[in-house]
């Protein structure tokens, strides 16, 4: 990424501004490369390895492998206070891949895809610390910039390892992004979301020859029996107006048996989700209660375990009121007629009316300016809700039609998303230069968040001393195969011929970088 200096400007606003407009292209070249690396959680080697490289380019130091996991890192510039952040995630959900087209295509079946816009996510993020990196140098503004780096947003498992290893220590303040139906910054004030909680149970038995089944303890029949009993129990457990539900799946790995044998070993995994942590925990220890209870009957063993868990999110408004007044200022992403035009193929597809904009409601709604609503969504981001003052900025994204899917997914490399993360990079970015130079906002930000969180305390729902899974690296061969399939599978022929030029040059960037690998 170019890292000349532009013309001063008059002020530190109006130069992340200038930045990014003029960088526009390097930021949302990195959106697209993560794309084509489509690194499910806790492999996205090659996307932590270029952001790393991007970062370090523009003069920031960074340390990798942090927490225990290779593709976890933070980035800093500068030095002394304040130290504010903001936050990189960049990992593909598996079995989500999908092309550029207004209809459902994989690009390979079972590829990993970013249904809302991960890889874009991380671009944003990082062309907003660039772009506030720039205006430190440009403007003297002194204090200490961070970019975390956190991988396994969707599994919940980077920011929690992160936090319990001590890393978002000592931070001022912390802004971050993410794409939505709106833009605002009234995400944890009006809009409040839901925790969520993921156990594992693995059961052991006695496997035997099912023609003759004497002396044998079927580990399966204990997971099945474990399942109905949280059935009949889950909507006892917390109040309805927690928004309570609890899933599960029996993990493939454990039930691939000989249908000769009776299994001897069977694996499943809870993921429940309420309004607040201590909710959460209440209906771990019920299926806990009916995974012992399982077990018991069925003569078998059963290990419970935590695999990860996320908090409440706790609101900051005068960091949220500050972002909004740069909301306020550069507005809604801009979407052209083309990107209108494939919206609206999107809502024929889908079966929906079609809308004169179907990216959802483009006005600015100030923070908490409107009744409390609960969103069903989760995230792992709210850990910084317990270390500092954090907000998090929405831009318009995921499209009138409700949740992500794969509709979201097929204009992931569109103007769409450009316009979605470089409005939140500039809305990123100006409210971390404005709190490196006005103290006053940010005192008044620490000052509620010590209010809010007097008598709340943050701790992992991790045990402690746990190490991360850590699963290998993509082989070369699978971006070859992504960069070779989007090549040859349909495209819209509203996105050419630009969208396939652009993805050629970086999918030959990729291709040189690949042969370069060990």
């Amino acid at each position: 990424m170019k890292n000349e200096d532009a013309t001063p400007e008059a002020g530190a606003t109006e130069s992340v501004m200038r930045w990014i407009e003029d960088h526009a292209q390097d930021i949302t070249d990195i959106s697209d490369r993560l794309w084509i690396y489509a690194e499910p959680p806790l492999r996205e080697y090659r996307s932590a390895a270029w952001l790393v490289r991007v970062l370090r380019e523009a003069g920031f130091t960074v340390q990798t492998g942090v927490a225990g996991m290779p593709t976890a890192f933070i980035a800093t510039f500068g030095h002394g206070s304040p130290c504010i952040a903001t936050v990189a995630e960049y990992e593909a959900v598996e079995d989500s891949s999908q092309m550029p087209v207004p209809f459902q295509q994989p690009v390979l079946p079972g590829l990993g895809g970013c249904y809302d816009m991960h890889h874009g996510l991380a671009a944003g993020a990082i062309g907003a610390a660039l772009a506030t990196a720039h205006a430190m140098k440009q403007q003297g503004l002194s204090g200490t910039l961070k970019v975390f780096g956190t991988p396994a947003e969707k599994t919940a498992i980077g920011k929690n390892l992160m936090a319990q290893a001590g890393l978002f220590e000592g931070l001022d303040a912390c802004v971050s992004w993410h794409p939505s139906n709106e833009t605002s910054a009234d995400r944890f004030i009006s809009q409040q979301i839901r925790c969520n909680n993921q156990t594992s149970h693995t059961f052991t038995g006695v496997s035997a020859y099912n023609a003759t089944p004497w002396g044998a303890r079927n580990a399966h029949h204990a997971a099945e029996l474990m399942d109905v009993a949280v059935q009949y129990i889950k909507d006892t457990i917390v109040p309805v107006s927690s928004l309570p539900t609890i899933s599960s799946v029996l993990d493939r790995a454990h039930v691939n048996h000989a249908v000769s044998s009776i299994p001897g070993s069977a694996r499943s995994i809870f993921v429940s989700r309420a309004l607040t942590r201590k909710e959460n925990e209440e209906i771990q220890q019920r299926i806990f209660d009916c995974a012992n209870a399982a077990a018991l009957a069925l003569g078998v063993t059963v290990r419970n375990e935590v695999i990860t868990g996320t908090w409440e999110p706790i609101p900051n408004l005068t960091l949220a009121h500050l972002a909004h007044t740069h909301i306020a200022r550069i507005g809604a992403p801009a979407f052209n007629a083309t990107d209108i035009a494939y919206g609206q193929l999107l809502q024929r597809e889908l079966g929906l009316p079609v809308t004169g904009n179907p990216f959802g409601d483009m006005s600015i709604v100030p923070p908490g300016t409107r009744p409390v609503r609960n969103v069903m969504a989760t995230t792992d981001t709210t850990v910084f809700c317990y270390q500092c003052p954090y907000a998090m900025v929405t831009t318009n994204y995921l499209g009138g039609w409700g949740w992500p899917n794969w509709a979201t997914i097929s204009y992931g490399l569109s103007n769409i998303a450009h316009q979605a993360l470089l409005t939140a990079a500039r809305i990123v970015a100006c409210t971390l230069v404005d709190l490196l130079k006005e103290p006053q906002v940010l005192r008044a930000a620490q000052a509620e968040f010590r209010e809010r969180t007097a008598h709340r305390t943050w701790y992992s729902p991790l045990p402690p001393g746990g190490t991360p899974p850590m699963p290998p690296r993509l082989p070369k061969a699978h971006c070859i195969a992504v960069i070779d399939a989007f090549r040859a599978g349909p495209k819209w022929e509203g996105f050419e011929p630009e969208l396939s030029q652009r993805m050629y040059r970086i999918g030959e960037e990729v291709l040189a970088e690949l042969a370069q690998e060990d």
